[in-house]
């Protein structure tokens, strides 16, 4: 177990946070069942879903005084947040963003059909994804669409904080690839008064993208 040293920076840093991530919830369940307008509004949903339980998680880890174990949670976060952001500057961005998870499950689940001899159709191939791609084309226009995976850089570069992806992105990286660097505790130094900023800025995107399609907030601002 371990503390940090109670800065004035990480007090309102903690107190803000455990503000937001009910929010998130909150407005989450305010959109209930209400029909999605356009083909980027469920991405927001869930996005602005996987962020709160990492923010969730972050929080009761930390109260548990397992800071080690809550900057497990920083990157997936962290890298959500990008996507997320990038997808609302940029909304034709999706079809990249499930382009490249469509090649990663093909690479999954088409190594496992093939260890056990049974057959495999490729994501891309299939009727659901022509409808989601169909979908992008009118949404979008077809000149807009790649078939390209959009990497967290790409996503970095959209919104223009590639500086925050050579910095804090890779900073987690080091965590969740197991370097020797992260795993002796090197680098907890530099990482530690930044682990609730970062969740501050991932679940502050995810609020808003959800009080822009509708969700209850009233302290939003």
């Amino acid at each position: 177990m371990q503390d940090l040293p109670l800065t004035h920076s990480e007090t309102v840093g903690m107190t803000l946070l455990c503000e937001l991530q009910p929010a998130i919830a909150a407005a989450l369940n305010s959109l209930g069942k209400k029909p999605t307008k356009s083909v980027a509004d469920l991405f927001y949903l869930y996005a602005a879903s996987h962020i709160s339980t990492a923010v969730e998680a972050f929080i009761l880890l930390r109260r548990e005084h397992r800071v080690d174990g809550a900057r497990l949670v920083v990157r997936p976060a962290l890298e959500t947040m990008l996507r997320l952001r990038a997808v609302r500057v940029k909304p034709h961005l999706l079809y990249r963003v499930l382009f490249g998870e469509a090649l990663e499950i093909d690479k999954w689940l088409g190594g496992v059909a093939k260890r056990h001899r049974v057959p495999y159709i490729r994501v891309c191939d299939r009727e659901l994804w022509q409808a989601f791609k169909a979908r992008c084309v009118s949404e979008f226009g077809a000149e807009k669409l790649a078939d390209v995976p959009l990497t967290s850089y790409d996503a970095a570069a959209a919104i223009g904080i590639e500086s925050y992806y050579e910095t804090h992105y890779r900073a987690y990286c080091q965590y969740t690839h197991g370097a020797l660097e992260a795993v002796s505790g090197v680098l907890n130094e530099l990482t530690d008064p930044e682990d609730t900023r970062v969740m501050l800025n991932s679940a502050m995107p995810a609020l808003e993208a959800l009080v822009q399609m509708g969700a209850y907030c009233p302290n939003v601002e």
